[in-house]
């Protein structure tokens, strides 16, 4: 069996992927290019952030992989990322630097002047780009963060499902990999989890402005902003108090 989770960075596939690896006892297998891997095992759970292209696609059909997508509130990816960045170096790899992080982004805040320009940047729509291009994949099976956050028995079943394999075998992993875990590696991993965060943390009028600019995105993975009407002084706020 031969498993590859491929989305945007920030929208559960490490999660994911580590449930898929202690359920299923695969070779774990994450990636920044899909070229880093030198020998494909028989068994294994593959995690790579990467386009949608002939070259990769071909990979994985002459690999016979299973393909799993996940998307996630581009603004809750946005949030993920900010914090993200503090704890962990490796970003600036992922999709081979095209994501354009920039260097201070790691001391931002979402009200902040760096993450509006980060925001609306061709930088962020390329990392958004993944999820985006995969959701169109006719082969992949496709899972919304939230709902395996929501609705996680359920959305592992479709995952089952999808491999063929018993559900529980999966579910079974769920305590050794809970939030808790995650939010105690020294990356900080798995930081808030909970979706809707963006609703308390990004200003009602920064949200618009991102939302404008990556329009096409938002609405191909089937997300929007609702109404409301958060100022600057309380988002910025509340981003200090969770952001430590």
């Amino acid at each position: 069996m031969k498993i590859v989770i491929v989305s945007s960075p920030r929208s559960g596939n490490t999660w994911l992927r580590r449930l898929l690896v202690d359920g299923l006892g695969l070779n774990d297998t994450a990636v920044h290019n899909y070229l880093d891997v030198a020998q494909v095992p028989e068994q294994c759970a593959l995690q790579v952030h990467w386009y949608r292209e002939p070259n990769f696609q071909n990979f994985l059909a002459e690999h016979n992989f299973s393909v799993i997508t996940l998307a996630r509130h581009p603004l809750d990816v946005l949030l993920s990322v900010l914090h993200f960045v503090k704890y962990e170096p490796e970003t600036k790899r992922w999709l081979e630097g095209n994501c354009a992080l920039p260097d201070n982004l790691n001391i931002s805040s979402p009200c902040s002047q760096c993450f509006i320009d980060y925001a609306t940047s061709f930088g962020y729509e390329n990392l958004l780009s993944v999820s985006y291009q995969w959701w169109h994949d006719k082969d992949a099976l496709k899972i919304r963060y939230e709902d395996l956050v929501l609705e996680t028995n359920s959305e592992l079943e479709r995952v089952a499902d999808f491999l063929k394999v018993d559900s529980q075998l999966i579910k079974n992993a769920l305590p050794m990999n809970s939030i808790e875990n995650f939010q105690a590696l020294p990356n900080r991993h798995g930081w808030q989890g909970r979706p809707g965060i963006w609703r308390e943390l990004i200003p009602t009028d920064i949200a618009e402005k991102i939302f404008s600019r990556h329009s096409g995105v938002f609405q191909a993975l089937g997300y929007d902003i609702e109404p409301s009407s958060l100022p600057h002084e309380e988002a910025e706020r509340r981003w200090l108090e969770l952001a430590r």
